[in-house]
């Protein structure tokens, strides 16, 4: 009975070993919906967050499992940024991720708030990655980026495919088709299942759409969500129609709050991998865990020009979300003086917060305007005007209205009209999208755009006046 037991004992150990050559470990790191939140901030009494600490915590991953981690973002790195972000257009945020080594991005519909060309221009400026298959442009069927990408790692062919959204009500929408992400992907499978032994949709399409997706397209392995900010403590599993096993799929909250984790472990078959085991977990971006100091001083180089004093006020200029204000006509009178226009239409929502008495730093402006508005141009009669006016509650500038229920009575212009009985007015490309670009028959209004935005018409009026008074 001795020796049987010791046979056993022997012949379990020698299998174990051939196992453990015949396997892979891998490591997937990923984080969603940061918003170009890059520094540390305080919740519930804590310090936490960080672009810094992420980085030491990604430096730490890979220094244990060498050669066995992929670091992946599902999207949202820009919009409601910090003033350096916007100031950049995002481009400080992607040579940081470049600096950490991100194997691949799926840009999320934030990354659209910019416009198309600010996202494409500073994509091409890093060497990171980006993947998306399921939004086009509107007039060919080009795609903006690569719709997946294959990584391999330890010998494991790892696929990412991306797939994301653009908002319909967005003016990017203008210009891009957005295509069914199930259906997409499921497009893919022929060509990608059959290159790869582990599968990844990286999304933004938020964690519903991320099961409706796992239920559909059994091929895959894991989806790496991101849009509804969502905290999944350990992966949901959503099992195969076929019975063998299940897709996974995780999120890791927002603003730098965790890194995701989750390990995979792959062994040898006949033809590749096959997944035999997958855990994941959410890593706390705590007070404990040091800031990277090159990641920070490469944003804090970024940042510095926005020290600078562009213009002083002698008074407070506060804002009001509801109602005229002080900040607002501010604003309004800079776009109107920039582009010499006779009325100015602006959305409201961006000037989030008030400036107090003294000076007013570069900074201040990008701290107001958080989404880069570009401002166009047009000629309306007054009709046109007065309709734009009743449908919402916008900024303006150079002419006066009261408000009624449902419609705006007393509309005062401040310009006189031209021959044709219209007026040169300069609006948010938000704006004129919402009321006339969105709908082909409004094509009759033109829009010219002016090579300015929002914020920096208003920096370029603030450094003209000096002073406020």
């Amino acid at each position: 009975m001795k020796k049987m037991t010791y046979f056993i004992i022997v012949i379990t150990f020698l299998t174990g070993s051939v196992w453990a050559s015949d396997t892979v470990d891998l490591v997937v790191l990923h984080i969603n919906d940061t918003h170009g939140k890059l520094s540390p901030y305080n919740l519930g009494g804590h310090n936490i967050g960080g672009i810094g600490r992420l980085s030491t915590l990604v430096k730490q991953v890979r220094a244990e499992n060498p050669g066995r981690v992929l670091l992946l973002h599902a999207g949202d790195i820009f919009s409601r940024g910090e003033p350096v972000v916007i100031y950049t257009g995002g481009y400080v945020n992607l040579l940081a991720f470049e600096k950490m080594g991100f194997d691949a991005i799926t840009p999320g519909n934030g990354e659209f708030y910019f416009g198309i060309e600010n996202l494409k221009r500073q994509t091409s400026r890093v060497s990171t990655p980006f993947v998306h298959a399921n939004v086009t442009y509107k007039h060919h069927d080009g795609s903006i980026f690569p719709p997946y990408l294959i990584k391999e790692v330890q010998g494991v062919k790892v696929g990412i495919l991306g797939l994301g959204l653009i908002r319909p009500w967005h003016q990017s929408s203008q210009m891009l088709r957005l295509h069914d992400a199930v259906e997409t992907a499921k497009q893919y499978m022929p060509e990608l299942r059959s290159e790869v032994d582990f599968l990844i949709a990286l999304t933004h399409i938020g964690v519903k759409n991320d099961s409706l997706l796992a239920a559909a397209v059994p091929e895959l392995d894991l989806i790496v969500g991101g849009d509804t900010h969502t905290r999944l403590n350990t992966p949901s599993r959503i099992a195969r129609v076929n019975g063998n096993g299940s897709v996974s799929i995780v999120q890791a909250r927002h603003y730098y709050q965790f890194l995701g984790r989750v390990d995979v472990l792959l062994q040898k078959a006949a033809r590749g991998y096959r997944v035999m085991g997958l855990n994941g977990k959410l890593l706390p971006l705590h007070e404990q865990i040091a800031r990277d100091s090159e990641v920070e001083s490469l944003i804090d180089k970024y940042a510095r020009p926005l020290d600078e004093v562009i213009c002083r006020t002698e008074r407070d200029l506060p804002n009001a979300r509801d109602g005229r204000s002080a900040l607002g006509d501010l604003v309004g009178e800079a776009v109107l003086h920039q582009t010499r226009a006779d009325v100015a239409i602006l959305e409201r929502n961006g000037d989030t917060y008030g400036v107090s008495i003294g000076d007013i730093f570069l900074n201040d402006i990008y701290r107001l305007r958080q989404y880069r508005p570009p401002v166009m141009l047009t000629r309306l009669s007054r009709d046109q005007i007065q309709a734009v006016l009743e449908a919402r509650m916008y900024l303006t500038a150079g002419c006066s209205f009261e408000r009624g229920d449902k419609t705006i009575v007393n509309l005062k212009i401040g310009a006189k009209p031209d021959s044709a009985g219209t007026y040169l007015v300069a609006m948010e490309r938000q704006v004129a999208f919402r009321h006339f670009l969105r709908d082909t028959a409004s094509d009759s209004v033109v829009f010219d755009f002016t090579g300015q935005r929002v914020d920096t018409a208003l920096e370029r009026y603030l450094r003209d006046v000096k002073v406020i008074r």
